[in-house]
């Protein structure tokens, strides 16, 4: 994650692509992409960082079938990693379960556990997690956009170390969960 921070805001920002810009009476407006859009471009970033490393990033996986009208689980993001055991030709694999959330989110600081702890990572031979926050607050988003009026009063710096210490609360001795928060703003 630490590459594409450093893409979304490097040389040739990437992050330009995590906003839609429009004009109207003169003014650019700018409104973040939805979710699905973020974890797109999130797992779009996973493929071309992790190529030839035989790691593999799904969108929407299903991990549960939904019964009697209940829905099934679909992660955002689901990566794959193969590893050999020792010197034969044995392999093992390790999952990682990603869940994306933009800081609008009305359940930001309680989907880590509900969601993921507790909906993804329960009853589930996958143990290892990662909270996905876009944090997006800048000077440039649009102010008519109705989910700037659920923005959290907080910093990035004060929403990631309280996730990392939400993070580290959940971990346990089946599941391991990390939280990044990336910068999602446009350059101010």
């Amino acid at each position: 994650m630490q590459r594409l921070q450093a893409k979304l805001h490097g040389e040739t920002p990437a992050v330009a692509f995590l906003w839609n810009e429009s004009r109207e009476d003169g003014k650019t407006h700018y409104h973040p992409k939805n979710e699905e859009r973020f974890s797109d471009f999130v797992k779009m970033h996973l493929d071309d960082d992790l190529r030839g490393r035989g790691i593999i990033a799904n969108r929407e996986v299903q991990i549960r079938r939904g019964e009697g009208g209940v829905p099934g689980e679909r992660t955002d993001i689901h990566v794959d990693a193969i590893r050999r055991v020792g010197q034969a030709d044995d392999y093992d694999s390790i999952t990682a379960i990603v869940e994306v959330k933009g800081n609008w989110h009305r359940e930001l600081f309680s989907a880590m556990e509900t969601q993921l702890a507790e909906r993804y990572l329960r009853d589930n031979q996958t143990q290892h997690g990662l909270y996905l926050v876009g944090w997006f607050t800048c000077l440039q988003w649009d102010r008519n956009d109705p989910r700037r009026n659920l923005l959290p009063n907080t910093s990035i710096e004060e929403a990631s170390e309280f996730f990392d210490e939400q993070a580290a609360n959940l971990t346990n001795s089946s599941r391991q969960i990390r939280a990044v928060v990336l910068n999602t703003g446009l350059r101010e």
